[in-house]
């Protein structure tokens, strides 16, 4: 995974980052209004060379070994009970830390308490503490060039570099949870996201359409403000003329799973390609949730099933009302519609043929059964529906190898419910006139 996919993902789920960024930042703020202020008071201590010992210079390796030693020596427990004593407590109240500067003789004794006048009486008694306890080395002395004094600006806690932190963490954090959420609950929602799971095209983008998502499956051409839908449709249609050709072909639509749509397509799609006057048949081969009966307003007492069942090839096409279109029903739901399709529908499929026509077969999901696996060895090409927002990339995945497996064409893709295409035509050619636009035109 590049940087630029990270990238790509966490624009993708820029709510979860921001949020988890904002969470950081405020929990942040919390924690360090919480925290009581601490001060720091430094007492910087000059080490030179003893003159009484007549030794003007102290090479710096030595230098540096007793500045070393004496500061871990100046917060030894000896030297803090020595500053007690000095303050006349029982214990100091602050915590003393030491420091050296490299290649110099300074030392520096920081104490840091809650209140800043006791965290300068701490360094004070410190420094004084230790400058008692080396007045007899004979090898350096220790002068007080700094003396302590009370502090009005706190050193902790630090709000601008606590909350700053916790930004980049809930950074990390929203990235980490933006890439989780992308690797288990992902799902497809652009051609993009086909292109990583397979070479095959998508030949349709049908846009969300409000009033199909809130009841069953309709027809659209019957809907004077889905213009744009129907030549969504009508796009598909020509795409398909081109990957099949013309005259007597045997097309199977389906989708990994239920809910993505496909019946309403096979139903759309079949009177988009009766409409240029190609004769075409719907085989509604889905025997165990049939739809294309509803939709069409049709009788489903006979059909498919009853072919099946009775071993016919002369199939009961019924009208759909449209012209050059035919419905075949699935007929009632039969008891093992598996072992039925395997047995005769190569018959019927062949039966078919002999139309002329374009047929286009709706078939059960690939994944909850094996139905449509065994209708697809069988047609000139697959065409699968998938519904953008709701299609996990693995499902579509399982679905494409069980095609393969059955040595299943895939014509091409669906994009069903993919928003509306900023580049939609029925937006730009196929408005309604107002009625001053045909006045002003008689």
């Amino acid at each position: 995974m590049d940087l630029r996919h990270v990238a790509q993902i966490a624009w993708k789920r820029r709510w979860i980052v921001l949020w988890m960024v904002v969470i950081a930042v405020a929990a942040a703020a919390v924690f360090a209004s919480s925290r009581p202020a601490r001060y720091e008071s430094t007492a910087t201590i000059a080490l030179t060379p003893d003159p009484k010992t007549g030794q003007g210079l102290v090479s710096s390796d030595n230098l540096s070994a007793l500045l070393g030693t004496y500061a871990q020596t100046a917060k030894s427990t000896l030297i803090l009970q020595r500053a007690e004593r000095i303050l006349g407590r029982t214990s100091i109240p602050a915590e003393i830390d030491t420091s050296t500067q490299a290649g110099t003789g300074i030392l520096r004794i920081s104490a840091t308490s809650e209140d800043p006048n006791q965290a300068a009486e701490a360094a004070r008694a410190v420094a004084q503490a230790f400058q008692e306890s080396i007045e007899d080395n004979q090898v350096l002395v220790a002068t007080l060039v700094d003396p302590p004094s009370p502090s009005t600006t706190p050193v902790q806690p630090r709000p601008p570099l606590i909350m700053g932190v916790a930004a980049v963490l809930g950074l990390f954090a929203g990235l980490a949870a933006a890439l989780l959420l992308e690797q288990f609950r992902r799902r497809i929602e652009t051609p993009a996201d086909v292109a990583e799971l397979t070479h095959a095209p998508v030949i349709g983008r049908l846009p969300r359409v409000r009033t199909l998502t809130r009841g069953n499956a309709r027809l659209i051409w019957d809907l004077p403000n889905e213009i744009g839908l129907q030549e969504s449709y009508r796009g598909l249609r020509t795409n398909l003329q081109f990957l099949t050709g013309s005259g007597g072909q045997v097309l199977q639509i389906t989708s990994p799973e239920q809910g993505q749509g496909k019946s309403t397509v096979v139903a759309n799609l079949g009177i988009a390609t009766a409409q240029i006057g190609v004769e075409t048949i719907i085989v509604d081969a889905d025997l165990r949730r049939p739809r294309q009966h509803e939709i069409f307003g049709l009788p489903n007492r006979t059909g498919l099933s009853t072919m099946l069942a009775l071993g016919s090839t002369d199939p009961e096409l019924v009208a759909s009302g449209y012209e050059n279109l035919s419905i075949l029903p699935s007929g009632p739901v039969p008891p093992d519609p598996t072992e039925m399709l395997h047995v005769r529908l190569p018959g019927v499929i062949a039966a078919l043929r002999e139309q002329g026509a374009l047929v286009l077969i709706d078939t059960p999901p690939l994944l909850p059964v094996s139905d449509a696996r065994l209708v697809a060895p069988q047609v000139n090409g697959v065409v699968l529906v998938i519904a953008a927002g709701s299609q996990r990339p693995a499902a579509m995945h399982a679905a494409l190898e069980r095609l393969q497996l059955v040595n299943g064409i895939i014509l091409g893709i669906v994009l069903n419910k993919s928003g509306q295409e900023s580049d939609s035509p029925g937006g730009y050619y196929y408005h309604a006139p107002s009625d001053r636009q045909v006045e002003t035109a008689q």
